[in-house]
């Protein structure tokens, strides 16, 4: 039997090519003059582009289709070569009576976390040791239990100067290269603020073995006593204001991780050969995406029961948007211009990116 079957295509912010119109067929938009790499273009049920405002008693059945980067060469049984034919992905056939939801989510930028630490209140003390302790909670093998501490001791011009000393906390935190946050003070509101970094094990390539998370904390602002015990300051001192993490929609990140786990249904079903033999990505770094999601279900014959069942899919297709989120090309609006109308005519409202 089949199970979920969640597939990715994955378009990029350009313009509709000239030969992609109503009614061309698969055969003649896959030429070299015709889907560009990233082109993304919705079908009928015979795969011939399917026309704006068609709707489901138009074709009862859709599919969407992608281009990719890799091109290849043949002769058609009439004898005809073919040079530079465009590979495509393609979704599974999209029923209009077997649709369960239609979604969008537009880009949303992540926002790293930041604890802003509040010394207005705080007097330093020459010869005492203070301490600024990180607290991880995003290590899923140790939450709460990995810990970076910073140390500093309190000069005489640290008492006099509230700036001197908030300058030498930073200091100490920035110096250290395994740190997991950046430092920073403001002398005008005396606000210490830490700010988590990247992960440079998920937020670096394509090929990061990790998936997408973002640093996770909490600090401790301690002062050691006259009996050398740790003290946590009082909050009539100092107070910790946390924001964050904001982990965003669409990121190229994010995007990534959807492709990579898509890629068994695709036939990416080896990962223990060395090295692992994948396709070439369609994710770019440093993109942005907004996001189309189809919910539906597909009728397949069961041989075990001998009758026809369904499975639930998922389609997920991101769209490259510009830096300031606003679509450059005209592909997310030609895009819409063919779902939506057949969206309608199955029950479900118009979407927008």
């Amino acid at each position: 039997m089949l199970t979920r079957v969640n597939k990715v295509l994955i378009g990029k912010d350009i313009n509709r090519d000239a030969q992609v119109v109503p009614g061309a067929t698969l055969a003649t938009i896959t030429l070299s003059t015709g889907l560009a790499d990233g082109e993304v273009v919705v079908l009928d049920k015979y795969k011939k582009v399917l026309a704006a405002g068609a709707t489901v008693s138009d074709s009862d059945t859709i599919y969407v289709c992608q281009a990719t980067s890799k091109t290849f060469n043949y002769t058609n049984e009439p004898g005809t070569a073919v040079t530079g034919a465009r590979e495509v992905l393609m979704s599974d056939p999209i029923q209009g009576k077997n649709v369960r939801s239609f979604k969008s989510e537009a880009f949303t930028v992540k926002a790293e976390q930041t604890a802003a630490v509040d010394l207005t209140g705080l007097t330093p003390v020459a010869g005492t040791e203070y301490l600024i302790r990180v607290i991880y909670k995003d290590m899923e093998e140790y939450p709460s239990q990995f810990t970076q501490t910073y140390r500093h001791i309190a000069t005489a011009a640290d008492a006099v100067a509230i700036d001197t000393f908030g300058a030498s906390l930073i200091a100490k935190v920035n110096a250290h290269s395994g740190r997991r946050v950046q430092a920073s003070y403001d002398n005008g509101s005396d606000v210490l603020t830490l700010t988590g970094l990247e992960i440079p094990s998920c937020c670096t390539a394509l090929t990061d073995l990790e998936k997408f998370r973002m640093v996770h904390f909490e600090v401790r602002f301690l002062y050691v006593d006259s009996d050398g015990n740790w003290q946590t300051m009082p909050s009539t001192v100092t107070t910790v204001t946390y924001a964050g993490p904001t982990f965003g929609s669409g990121n190229w990140e994010q995007i990534r991780d959807l492709e990579r786990e898509a890629q068994p249904y695709i036939g990416v079903s080896n990962f223990t050969q060395f090295p692992v033999i994948l396709p070439t990505m369609a994710t770019t770094v440093d993109s942005y995406y907004d996001l189309i999601v189809i919910e539906h279900d597909r009728e397949y014959l069961s041989p075990g029961i001998n009758s026809y069942q369904k499975t639930p899919i998922t389609l997920v297709l991101a769209l490259a948007t510009a830096v300031d989120g606003v679509n450059a090309g005209t592909q997310a609006a030609d895009i819409l211009g063919q779902l939506n109308p057949w969206m309608n005519s199955a029950g479900f409202a118009s979407i927008t990116i």
